[in-house]
Parts: structure tokens; C-alpha cells; sequence
């Protein structure tokens, strides 16, 4: 007779089978279970499909046969640990190994193993999920997120996501090489306490802020600076967009930096550069130009059309117009060919001219140009123009007064041999009083005037009144103010017309005069009413001199020679005390003098006139006492006898 009990027990336990059994084949996962030496006893029909084994093939099999290695030669040893210590390692714990199908072929699966309770020996249970395509979505996730890191990280610009509390959500590789931050310390942050200084802060904020309440939109561009982690400061300029959610409220910003602090100072630099070159222009009154060759446009600065009196607006002229235009028409074919020789000989111009501006006034002007290349290596003239008006009516003050003062030296000259020159003035009138005194006496006796006597008479009233004439000729010749002119001399001309007024002042203080000259001097180009001027200023200090020394040196010496550097050199020699130290320091120095009554102005202005013929005025000491003040004058090549 069967027990009620044990009939009732195999009933519950042939259900709980059965429940098992459906549970096992109704799961998605792979179920395998194995007793404690590892031999498979249950696998579900989803491991049958995950595995491609039937459970006939596999029951009663290691478990390891649905390993690869090296996780088939370790996993016994592994599982008797556990049975043996009770250490967990996978059991309990869920985590992602590699499984190997019949066909041997490997794919990711996440296992999770479980001990069966209250059996004893032990037995586990198996769930085995195969991840493959979990993996394979994770794996392009991940790829698509290190292609946007790296888009991220090779942009050259900071590119930064806040929140709306304006904590840092992302910021870029560039971006923490800007702020001095790992990107990853900076995530997290508040942008505005860590990174903006602080008097900026509360502007930036609120602006911020006004875009989540709807009052603003971001502006396309703004700049302003941010604070490194060291403390720098560095100047950024942003563009910005909102970012919004699926229901397009905004939920954070996304900004691009780009660091221009070294941008901006380069620009800085650049202003003020241009801006002191623009100064120094306008100082100097110097243009600058620029004209691509041969008729190409052309660059003029601002002080060009200053100069020209034209309008920048009315932008710059081509070289055709400006010749045609701006050159005074009595410069402009000399203008004409120095910029053809510019632009066809490569020729550097330099020339002096005037120009006319558009309001009739004439300026003159100093014009440098030279041929090179511009940034593309097209041929262009660049050069720059210097108005030089006030520089000309300058020189021409500074000649006016020099001829002043030259004349007034003249005349102050005159003025101390004015005694000598009436004596040579008096000798030919007062034998035309004798003569003619003589001549009325025979007219008045009758038969007393024999005809040779009065032709005599007459012939010496005639050369004495010529000789009169011609020392008031050259005398007016002399002191007359006159435009200087130069004319090719003989060096003995220069001396034989002097002597006319040399003499007389000599004679007068008991002073002899002696001329030593060369027999082969060249002629000399100058103008000789001003080298007589100075060869007279040298004799009237001579003569002062000489009046210092002992009645045995009164003698003047007068010597014309060749240097050794060709040149053609005249000298006066005196036997006075000479020129001392202090004298020779102050020699040439305007209104320095030793004379009581004098100026002070012969020296300096025989220097300026010698200077002016290319020649030089100096001193030296008389052999055996005395002082010899010569000057050179430049010979004209081809000219020796």
C-alpha cells in the first residue's frame, strides 16, 4: 500500500521539476548548472542556442569545455579553492569573461554564479548573458566619444560648456593649455569665481544670468579677459550659443576662446607704430609712397597729400598725373627723366624740385626713390618726398644776411685802408692840379706855350685822372653789393688786382709788400671779388702785426704754391709776435678780436667763403717769429700750364 505522504512528496517534487524546467526554458539568459567536480547537469535550451551544444552533448561534461584558455586550465582548481576555503572570487559576484561556442568561435558574456543552499556536495548555477552587441554599441559609443574628445582636443580654440549655475561641464584640451587647468580639474568649477578676475565677475554674471530669463541672447562676439591659474591674465574673444532642452529651455552655454592677448598687443605695437610713424611725418613733413611698376596702383600716406594739398579721399595719383599735376612745369621734364632712369637703369632718384598745389602756392620738395619688391615680389618704386620749403627760405635768409654781412666786412675793410686809399686817390689828383696849373700858366703867356709842352701836359692830366678812375672803379667793384659768381682765374690776376688796394695801406704804415708765386699754378675757379676780400683781410692783419714788431721786419710776404694734395695754396707771412694759444683757440669765432676797434667778423667770414669754394684756412708759425695765415683754393683738373 503506497504512503499517502511519500506519493504527495514525489507529486510536489515532479511539479517543482516541472516549474524548474519551464522557468529554464522560458529564460532569455543561458542557465548551467554543475555539480562540485565541475560536470555540467542542467543546460537550458537558451544555452543550447548561445552555445550551439545540445544538452545531451554536454551533460555530464566540465564545465570548462565552454571556456577558452587560459580560463579552461584554471577554472577546476578555482572551484575546489572555493569548496575547500569558502573564498569567493566570481561566485556571488557578477563579471564579464569570454565564453567559446562548439565551433570554437570566442564572444563576450556576463556571468553570474551562484551556490545552491542546504546540498551537500556542493552544486552552482550558472547565468550567462551573451553582451556581444552591448559591447559593440559600448565600443562605437566609445569611439564616438574619443572622436569628439578629439575634435575637441585638436581645435585651437577653448571650447567650454557651463551650466545653468555656470559650473564647468566640459572644456577642452586647448582650453585648459589657456587656463593652466587639467581639463578634469577644472569640470566641476565654478567658471566665474575660478576663472574671471574679479572686477569683472558681477558684469559677466548677470549677463549670463539674462540669458536663461529670456532677456538676451548671447552676442555672436565679445572680449574680455580671464585669470590663469598662475594668475596671468589673458584676453579672450568668445562666440557663444545657448544650449536648450527638448523643450527648448535653456539649459547651459557653449562658448568658443580664442586667446588674442598676443594678437592685440602685436596690434597695439602696430598702432602706436603707426601712429608715431604717422607723427614723425607730420614732424618732419615727410611723405612716403609706394608704386608698383609699370603702371600699377599706388600707396601714398596720409602726409603725402598734406604736402601736395590733396585729398586722401580722392585717394593717390598714378606717376603720369602726379608729373602732369603737382611737378612745377620748370622741373618737370628734369623730374620726368630722373624717374625714367628710376624705372628703366634702376638709377635711385634723388632730386630737388618744386611742386604746385592745387591752390596755385609753390613748394619745394626732396624727393629719394629706389627700385625693390613687394610681398609678392612685383617691382615697385618706394620713396618718399620731403617738403623742404621753409629749409630753402631759410638757406635763402642765411645767403641774404651772409651777403650782408660779407659786404659789411667789405666795407669795414675799406674802412681801415681808407687812409691809404685816399693817399693813392690824392697822388693822381694832385698831379692833375700841377699839370693844369702848369698847362694855364703857358696858355696865359703869349708865344710861351710851345705845343709839346701842352700835349704833355694834357697826356699826364689823362693818365693821372685814368689812374684815379680805375682805383674808384675797383674800389666800387669791390664794396658794391653783388650776386656772387665764380669765373676761371689765374691765381696771379687775383693778386695783381689787389695790390691796388693792398699798396697804398702798406706804404702808408711804412710796410713793404713782397709776391712770390709759381710759375705753373692752375687756374682756380672762383669768385674773385670774395677771395680778394679775404686775401684783404689777411693783409690788414699783417699789416697790424707788423706794426707791433722792430722797423726791421716790416715786410709782408705774399706766396702762391702748390701743395702736396695739388691744390693751389696762398699765404701771407708776417714778422709780428705771432698768434699765441688762447688767440689760436678763439681764431675764426665771430666778434672774437685783439683790436680794439674791431669786429671780430674777418676771419670767420673768410673761413665761410673759403669753405664754400671747397677750400680750408689755417696757420702756422713764420720761420724765425712771425705768424703765416694761409688758405687753399681747388685747382681745375686739366687746367696746368
Amino acid at each position: 500500500m503506497t504512503d499517502p505522504i511519500e506519493t504527495s512528496a514525489r507529486a510536489t517534487a515532479h511539479v517543482a521539476e516541472l516549474e524548474l524546467r519551464a522557468v529554464l526554458d522560458a529564460a532569455v539568459d543561458a542557465v548551467v548548472v554543475i555539480d562540485a567536480a565541475g560536470r555540467i547537469e542542467t543546460f537550458s535550451h537558451a544555452a543550447e542556442r548561445l552555445f550551439g551544444y545540445s544538452a545531451s552533448e554536454v551533460i555530464g561534461q566540465n564545465v570548462t569545455v565552454l571556456m577558452p584558455e587560459p580560463f579552461r586550465s584554471q577554472h577546476d582548481g578555482y572551484l575546489a579553492h572555493h569548496i575547500r576555503s569558502g573564498e569567493r572570487r566570481i561566485i556571488g559576484k557578477g563579471r564579464e569573461v569570454v565564453a567559446q561556442r562548439r565551433d570554437g568561435t570566442l564572444f563576450p558574456v556576463f556571468l553570474s554564479v551562484g551556490r545552491i543552499a542546504s546540498v551537500d556536495p556542493p552544486r552552482f548555477v550558472g547565468l550567462i548573458s551573451d553582451i556581444t552587441d552591448r559591447k559593440r554599441a559600448v565600443e562605437a559609443l566609445r569611439r564616438e566619444r574619443d572622436r569628439a574628445q578629439a575634435y575637441l582636443d585638436l581645435a585651437q580654440v577653448m571650447l567650454l560648456a557651463l551650466d545653468e549655475n555656470g559650473t564647468i561641464s566640459l572644456v577642452n584640451r586647448k582650453g585648459g593649455e589657456i587656463l593652466g587647468w587639467p581639463e578634469d580639474e577644472l569640470v566641476g568649477r565654478n567658471w566665474f569665481t575660478t576663472c574671471l578676475p574679479p572686477e569683472l565677475r558681477g558684469d559677466v554674471q548677470a549677463i549670463f544670468r539674462r540669458f536663461f530669463d529670456g532677456a538676451a541672447t548671447p552676442d555672436q562676439y565679445a572680449e574680455h579677459e580671464v585669470v590663469t591659474r598662475s594668475g596671468e591674465r589673458k584676453l579672450i574673444a568668445w562666440r557663444n550659443v545657448v544650449l536648450r532642452d527638448e523643450r527648448g529651455l535653456v539649459i547651459g552655454t557653449l562658448s568658443s576662446g580664442e586667446d588674442v592677448t598676443d594678437q592685440r598687443r602685436r596690434m597695439e605695437a602696430l598702432r602706436k607704430s603707426e601712429q608715431l610713424l604717422r607723427d614723425a611725418q607730420s614732424i618732419a613733413n615727410l611723405g612716403n609712397f609706394e608704386t608698383r611698376l609699370p603702371d600699377g596702383p599706388s600707396y601714398w600716406s596720409r602726409q603725402m597729400h598734406v604736402i601736395l594739398g590733396t585729398e586722401p579721399e580722392a585717394g593717390p595719383l598714378s606717376w603720369a598725373d602726379y608729373a602732369a599735376r603737382c611737378v612745377h612745369p620748370g622741373d618737370r621734364d628734369r623730374v620726368v627723366a630722373a624717374w625714367s632712369r628710376l624705372t628703366s637703369d634702376e638709377q635711385p632718384l634723388d632730386a630737388e624740385y618744386r611742386i604746385v598745389r592745387p591752390d596755385g602756392s609753390i613748394r619745394f620738395v626732396h624727393s629719394i626713390a629706389r627700385l625693390g619688391r613687394d610681398a609678392e615680389s612685383r617691382v615697385q618704386a618706394a620713396g618718399t618726398l620731403h617738403d623742404i620749403t621753409e629749409r630753402k627760405n631759410a638757406q635763402e635768409e642765411i645767403r641774404q644776411t651772409q651777403e650782408r654781412i660779407t659786404q659789411f666786412a667789405r666795407l669795414s675793410t675799406m674802412g681801415e685802408m681808407a687812409a691809404g686809399l685816399a693817399h693813392e686817390i690824392n697822388q693822381p689828383l694832385t698831379a692833375i692840379a700841377t699839370f693844369a696849373q702848369a698847362l694855364r700858366r703857358l696858355l696865359a703867356t703869349p708865344g710861351a706855350a710851345d705845343p709839346e709842352d701842352v700835349e704833355l701836359a694834357l697826356s699826364q692830366i689823362s693818365a693821372q685822372a685814368l689812374r684815379a678812375g680805375e682805383v674808384i672803379r675797383r674800389l666800387r667793384s669791390f664794396v658794391k653789393h653783388r650776386e656772387a659768381h665764380t669765373e676761371l682765374i689765374e691765381p696771379r690776376r687775383l693778386i695783381a688786382e689787389l695790390m691796388t688796394f693792398a699798396e697804398p695801406d702798406a706804404r702808408l704804415n711804412d710796410i713793404q709788400v713782397r709776391v712770390e708765386a709759381a710759375e705753373d699754378l692752375p687756374l682756380v675757379a672762383c669768385d674773385p671779388v670774395q677771395i680778394q676780400q679775404v686775401l684783404l683781410n689777411l693783409i690788414r692783419n699783417a699789416i697790424d702785426a707788423t706794426n707791433e714788431a722792430s722797423p726791421a721786419g716790416r715786410e709782408i710776404r705774399m706766396r702762391m704754391r702748390r701743395d702736396e694734395d695739388g691744390a693751389v695754396e696762398i699765404s701771407v707771412e708776417d714778422r709780428g709776435p705771432g698768434i699765441s694759444d688762447e688767440v689760436a683757440q678763439h681764431l675764426g669765432n665771430p666778434f672774437y678780436t685783439t683790436k680794439p676797434t674791431g669786429t671780430g667778423l674777418g676771419i670767420a667770414i673768410s673761413r665761410s667763403i673759403l669753405r664754400a669754394h671747397g677750400g680750408r684756412l689755417a696757420h702756422r708759425p713764420t720761420p724765425g717769429g712771425g705768424a703765416t695765415v694761409f688758405f687753399t683754393l681747388p685747382a681745375m683738373p686739366g687746367s696746368d700750364k
